[in-house]
């Protein structure tokens, strides 16, 4: 018997599912709810996804060297995290991300250090918005399909960090 595709719905809620459950066996010890806003234009360039991703991972690296020093660069420790890149109803780029926060950070401490890092790089736009300790419902939220083209093409691949080194 052949093997047919599952309609559109069903496959993308299949993947929503199975995306979900990945996030959820994550070992997440302290994670933070973060919506990242990006600016629409810095000087001569336009914010798109190859642009959101290279701004993002300038923010990361930033992150990952304020928060764990120099050990992020010389034992490349990283900060567990999820990211996922939606676009608003005014074309406004826009990441909603799981980061996990150290142990030794207080949540204040790294809400100001996401708020600077993210303040230092081109693209970073004033509306941020963290929450501490999110529930499944903010795993939920990151993986509605309003705002996404596709669910899998808006992951930001390049910028998840899913195991914690």
């Amino acid at each position: 018997m052949a093997a047919y595709p599952l309609p559109m719905k069903q496959s993308e809620q299949a993947c929503r599912e199975r995306l979900a459950l990945l996030i959820s066996t994550l070992p997440f010890t302290a994670p933070a709810a973060v919506t990242l806003t990006m600016k629409k234009r810095h000087g001569a360039r336009s914010a798109d996804d190859i642009v959101a991703s290279e701004n993002f991972r300038h923010f990361r690296n930033r992150l990952e060297h304020s928060l764990l020093g120099s050990a992020a660069k010389r034992h490349r420790k990283h900060l567990p995290m999820i990211v996922v890149l939606e676009t608003s109803a005014d074309n406004r780029l826009h990441y909603h991300c799981i980061i996990d926060r150290p142990y030794h950070c207080s949540f204040s401490r790294f809400e100001a250090v996401v708020r600077e890092e993210w303040a230092k790089t081109d693209f970073g736009y004033r509306q941020i918005d963290i929450q501490d300790q999110p529930d499944e419902g903010w795993t939920a939220y990151l993986l509605k399909r309003r705002q996404k083209r596709s669910l899998f093409d808006s992951i930001d691949w390049a910028n998840c960090q899913l195991i914690a080194e």
